[in-house]
């Protein structure tokens, strides 16, 4: 072989190999790097698209409580959702726990997120959650000294691209517990509500969810939703954000003994309610703020007067609602000058009676008539016994010898029977009477007397009352219940709220006088 040829070969060979190992082999490694690089950052953006919708896995972090002094209450916050898990409201007779049931929390959000607190003052508190990269939720709960406190939850995007924000819920419940006197009535009176102003009306609507209502309701705009029981009230008022559709069911959220423990215990159920907010599409670095008032402590009617929002409309005084608020007030004024609830519902028992005491009379008098006349009746009765033809003449011919008027004893009852339901509500529902005391062995007019005086004092007085009533001759039945009513009124009385005890109490004295002389003064007429 040609030596020259060999080298020329060998030459080649060692220019191929220097190419290779110092160009080509760099350009392929510096493509392959660009093209690991392109590789990368789709998948980044990949994840920034996955990541625009937020994130509702459950975390594995443990979770945590973060505790904040209110003005009304000792609050503690999860970390999962940023809800009021515990809400220890400082009530005149001592502490008390109006959450004490497992769930989310009250106002809880997106409760698989951890949140984070951030910030603290006096009177507010700001927590964090960071569900994906570039994206911030941020809560501030502010309590005000009048009860109306505020809300805010901020979404921030700080991506170069739009996120879409999930439809998330507004959680309250399960359940709202109570004072200890009313813990046996909670079941029944705890619902799940919204205030919602209705076409043609003067004021707003106060709906009740049905026990078992478990599916979205509520096609209509709302003012404000929540739960509540006869005594407290939470609920949310949205600002600046569209009212959102509500749902609510039932959970068990304790057990209590039915019949003192005869036939065991039984679940105790409470209102659960969410407020859904719609999904929606953030722009990239942007932020919105959904901002809401709220609500979380007692139905004090004297407070909720001087707030916005017809708060006032969760009390709830009946058919008669106008006489019942007019008695509330009243009441108000009476308390005003003595100091003294138990004083005031005296005072405001004998106004009544005497604002009754024309129809009062009219009533005791015309039963005292037919007490007089019983007798005579009792003779026609048994005269024309297959006649009723000739026994209504001859009763008629009665009635009008002695100048009675059936229909006059009825007449002052249906006068008297809205106003004392009225003001028996107005009791009922009365936050001022939660703590109020009396006299010796009544310190709380909201619950029952402790020794039961007072109903078998009230059930005495009706007693001697219906006694005196009863007249001579009358019917075996009608006898009965005469006798019997005293003590099922007794009984029916005796877990009352002593204020309405007191209340009904005083009404009967006040009565017995009164009957007492119309007796007197028709006896003396004989």
């Amino acid at each position: 072989m040609n030596r020259n040829f060999l080298l020329a070969a060998l030459l080649f060979l060692l220019v191929l190999t220097g190419y290779n190992q110092f160009v080509v082999i760099p350009r392929m490694q510096k493509q392959q790097a660009a093209q690991q690089l392109q590789v990368q950052d789709d998948a980044a953006a990949s994840a920034e698209q996955d990541a625009a919708v937020v994130k509702t896995t459950a975390s594995s972090l443990p979770e945590e409580w973060i505790s904040f002094q209110a003005p009304a209450a000792q609050v503690t916050f999860s970390s999962k959702g940023a809800g009021i898990k515990t809400y220890l409201f400082h009530d005149i007779m001592g502490d008390l726990d109006l959450t004490p049931y497992k769930g989310a929390g009250y106002f809880a959000t997106l409760p698989q997120l951890d949140f984070a607190e951030t910030r603290r003052t006096k009177d507010s508190i700001t927590f964090a959650a960071y569900p994906s990269a570039g994206v911030e939720i941020t809560k501030t709960y502010r309590f005000n000294e009048n009860g109306i406190n505020h809300l805010s939850l901020t979404f921030s995007n700080k991506n170069a691209h739009e996120i879409n924000l999930p439809a998330f819920d507004f959680n309250f419940g399960p359940g709202l517990a109570t004072t200890k006197s009313e813990l046996a009535d909670n079941e029944r009176e705890s619902k799940a509500v919204y205030l919602t102003q209705e076409a043609g009306k003067k004021n707003p609507t106060l709906v009740k969810f049905t026990d078992n209502e478990d599916s979205p309701a509520s096609g209509q705009d709302w003012l404000w939703a929540g739960v509540q029981n006869r005594y407290f009230l939470s609920v949310l008022i949205p600002q600046n954000w569209t009212a959102g559709v509500l749902s609510t069911n039932k959970q068990a959220v304790t057990t209590r003994k039915r019949m003192w423990g005869l036939f065991g215990e039984g679940e105790v159920k409470g209102p659960e309610l969410q407020i859904q907010v719609p999904a929606r599409t953030l722009p990239a670095e942007q932020t919105v703020t959904l901002e809401s008032d709220f609500y979380f402590g007692p139905k004090d009617y004297q407070a909720f007067e001087k707030m916005p929002y017809h708060l006032s409309r969760s009390i709830e005084f009946g058919f008669f609602g106008a006489l019942g608020r007019l008695a509330r007030n009243v009441l108000e004024l009476f308390y005003s000058w003595t100091g003294n609830y138990g004083a005031a519902i005296i005072m405001l028992t004998v106004l009544l009676q005497l604002i009754l005491f024309k129809f009062t009379l009219m009533s005791l008098k015309s039963s005292a008539q037919m007490r007089k006349v019983q007798p005579e009746m009792k003779r026609l009765q048994d005269k024309y016994k297959g006649n009723p033809e000739a026994l209504n003449r001859e009763m008629l011919a009665l009635y009008q010898k002695h100048k009675i008027n059936p229909l006059s004893g009825c007449l002052p009852l249906l006068i008297q029977l809205p106003i004392f339901l009225a003001l028996f509500n107005a009791l009922r529902t009365s936050w001022s009477l939660h703590g109020a005391k009396f006299i010796w062995w009544i310190t709380d007019l909201s619950s029952k007397d402790p020794y039961y005086i007072l109903p078998i004092l009230m059930g005495a007085v009706m007693f001697f009352q219906q006694r005196s009533a009863m007249p001579a001759g009358m019917d075996p039945t009608q006898a009965a219940m005469f006798k019997y009513m005293p003590l099922i009124f007794t009984l029916l009385f005796m877990n009352f709220p002593s204020g309405l005890v007191l209340y009904w109490l005083t009404n009967s004295l006040i009565t017995f006088g009164i009957q007492s002389l119309a007796n007197k003064k028709i006896a003396n007429a004989k």
